[in-house]
């Protein structure tokens, strides 16, 4: 959306577009207008009516834009919500903006600051935001169910006077920096404290320095309240450099020659990585907002990191959006050839491409085969490997093999060709090796013309791909099928 005018908002829409960007967020068209209309307002009377103390231009999109709507991204305000000691707005104005659904009542009683907000709310045409224009006290006449406080006093002063605003179930949000731990050890002591549930403690960081910054909720009227300090937090652990050494060692994961090293590979989808957590198989989990894990059932034990967007997007190579989980990546069990063969299917698999042994380890986890990834083969725990496979690598037996060239000549093992019989004519051994072919080498120099079985296909097709044909093969060499012997 174009935005004509001053080479001002230019620059303020780039800055609020490159900030709300590198937190996670997007915004609509009407959104930015809102927030251009609002940060214009501010720069034209700022000075005049003495409204912040902040100058930057990214300090104002930072400090008080984007702190006020992370902040609301955590909050599930009841009934009226009030922005106590509201100021100029922040941070109720913001959160109006992304929020229209929720009714927002600033309170403030400078008479400068009140001109200013009553000129932004008629200007961005904001519905859901009135003004209460006096000092709030233990007499206030009206009715909020919510309170959010940034810069209204301490932890001490704000329960004091919610526990005599709000009714039972009313609910305090305190937006707050690095001495929150002291201002709740001094409001835990005083008789108000008593009223109040403590129910959420919330990290978030702002911008490029990533300022820290927590929300606390607190209810009112629940069980007699918990210390704080004895409140079970959930460790999130912020990473914010591409040079921290979890990351790199993350990057490292997507090169399948150093997951065999690390034991770890990462896996990404939306169907993907819950069912991998439903089964445990998760070491730690990485996003960039707390809605990433909130949403999903994390078991206790598993880490859990906030990256910044920017360096996120360099481990979603597939851009399948966060959470990413890193998976343990056991190296597969050897094939022991002397040993009693498994009914049913195996195949042997040297495939060097990635995204064929996940698909081959897929259609194998379902139609009940096992897997010997031959010396040749990719990992599968490779990215590419995991996104084709999804979570059947966990779900069929997979070993590890000798070299294609080194294969022993045991019974029950064919090679798929298309120079061999057709497969359809062929009734299976017990047990059935099922050999599958290089992208380029073939099988037929290993194995002669009666240990070959071939895909029938149309004249003038000359191959499948690898993944393809074996799993055309598996369905065709159905399980019913199987005899007692080998029968060549």
């Amino acid at each position: 959306m174009d935005f004509p005018g001053r080479r001002e908002d230019d620059e303020a829409a780039s800055l609020i577009l490159s900030e709300f960007k590198l937190a996670g967020l997007a915004l609509e068209p009407l959104e930015l207008e809102r927030f251009l209309l609002l940060d214009r307002t501010l720069r034209r009377l700022s000075d005049r009516l003495d409204l912040t103390r902040i100058k930057s231009p990214r300090a104002i999109v930072v400090k008080h834009y984007l702190d006020s709507v992370l902040a609301a991204g955590l909050m599930e305000p009841k009934g009226v919500l009030m922005d106590l000691g509201s100021g100029a707005g922040f941070p109720g104005l913001p959160m109006a903006i992304m929020r229209p659904g929720w009714r927002i009542l600033l309170a403030e009683p400078r008479r400068r600051r009140l001109e200013f907000m009553e000129e932004v709310i008629d200007l961005l045409g904001l519905q859901n935001v009135e003004v209460f224009p006096h000092k709030v006290t233990a007499s206030f006449p009206g009715q909020v169910e919510s309170i959010v406080a940034r810069d209204f006093g301490t932890a001490a002063d704000i329960l004091a006077l919610a526990a005599t605003i709000l009714p039972p179930g009313g609910r305090v949000y305190l937006m707050k920096g690095r001495g929150a731990d002291r201002e709740l050890d001094l409001a835990s002591s005083l008789p108000s404290w008593g009223e109040f549930e403590y129910r959420a403690d919330d990290s978030y960081a702002l911008g490029t320095e990533r300022l820290a910054r927590r929300l606390i909720t607190l209810v009112r009227g629940g069980p007699l309240a918990k210390r704080h300090a004895l409140l079970p937090r959930r460790r999130v652990t912020e990473i914010a450099s591409p040079m921290n050494p979890r990351f790199k060692a993350w990057l490292k994961l997507l090169d399948g020659r150093n997951i065999r090293k690390a034991g770890e590979a990462i896996a990404s989808g939306g169907k993907m990585v819950p069912e991998l957590l439903a089964r445990g198989q998760a070491n730690s989990l990485l996003a960039i907002r707390k809605s990433d894990y909130e949403e999903l059932d994390v078991p206790e034990g598993i880490e859990i990191f906030h990256l910044r967007p920017e360096i996120f997007v360099q481990l979603d190579i597939f851009g399948t959006g966060p959470p990413l989980l890193v998976i343990p990546a056991p190296a597969p069990a050897p094939w022991d050839p002397a040993a009693p063969p498994a009914p049913g299917v195996s195949l042997f698999v040297p495939f060097q491409d990635p995204a064929n042994v996940g698909a081959v380890i897929r259609s194998a986890a379902a139609l009940g085969a096992g897997v010997v990834l031959l010396r040749e083969a990719a990992n599968p725990f490779h990215p590419k490997a995991l996104r084709a496979s999804g979570p059947a690598i966990f779900q069929t037996a997979v070993m590890s093999g000798p070299p294609l060239a080194e294969l022993p000549a045991i019974d029950g093992l064919f090679a798929l060709s298309a120079r061999g019989r057709d497969i359809r004519s062929f009734t299976p051994p017990r047990s059935l090796g099922l050999v599958l072919g290089l992208e380029g080498p073939g099988l037929d120099r290993l194995f002669g013309p009666d240990r070959r079985l071939a895909i029938p296909m149309r004249p003038g097709v000359e191959s499948l791909n690898a993944a393809a044909a074996a799993a055309i093969a598996m369905a065709l060499v159905r399980s019913d099928d199987f005899g007692d012997d080998d029968k060549p």
